[in-house]
């Protein structure tokens, strides 16, 4: 499954964590719009173009960093719906939380979670897995537009040599 996105969508009701991922995300260098999001029920109706959502364009190519454990729609509930629709299965969607209970994260993958991490307590340890998540990221995003004009035209170049 392909994991090129241009937005990420991260939905954590801990509006410190999300703060702390956006900007250790942003340390090391990604550069994509990240859309913060506090309940399950905002992304489901972001997605679906539902609610607040309605008269709004969804990101085209969405990836979803995804807490579980929020109050109202949880995690996994958001999961199991994206995943069994025709058209939002493909959205890729990583689970960030801070469960290691080993069913639930064999019920994610089961449901058709991409990756599941489990966001450490500690703040350094916290530092280093969101920067490596950081660089994970940079490589499977989507080239924006001005990097793929620049590559076009490096060829251009090249062909007028040739």
């Amino acid at each position: 499954m392909s994991m090129k996105f241009n937005t990420i969508i991260l939905v954590d009701d801990e509006p410190a964590h999300a703060t702390l991922v956006e900007r250790n995300l942003r340390r090391e260098g990604f550069n994509k719009d990240i859309v913060k999001l506090e309940r399950g029920q905002e992304v489901l109706d972001l997605i679906f173009g539902l609610g607040d959502y309605e008269h709004r364009t969804s990101p085209d190519f969405p990836l979803i960093l995804l807490d579980l454990n929020m109050p109202g729609k949880s995690g996994m509930d958001v999961l199991k719906e994206i995943k069994s629709n025709v058209e939002t299965s493909h959205i890729p969607i990583i689970v960030l939380t801070t469960s290691d209970d080993p069913a639930e994260i064999e019920q994610c993958y089961q449901l058709g979670c991409n990756a599941y991490i489990i966001k450490p307590v500690m703040p350094d340890e916290f530092r280093e897995k969101m920067g490596e998540l950081g660089k994970f990221l940079n490589l499977t995003s989507m080239p924006s537009c001005s990097t793929i004009v620049q590559v076009d035209a490096k060829l251009d170049d090249k062909e007028g040599d040739v």
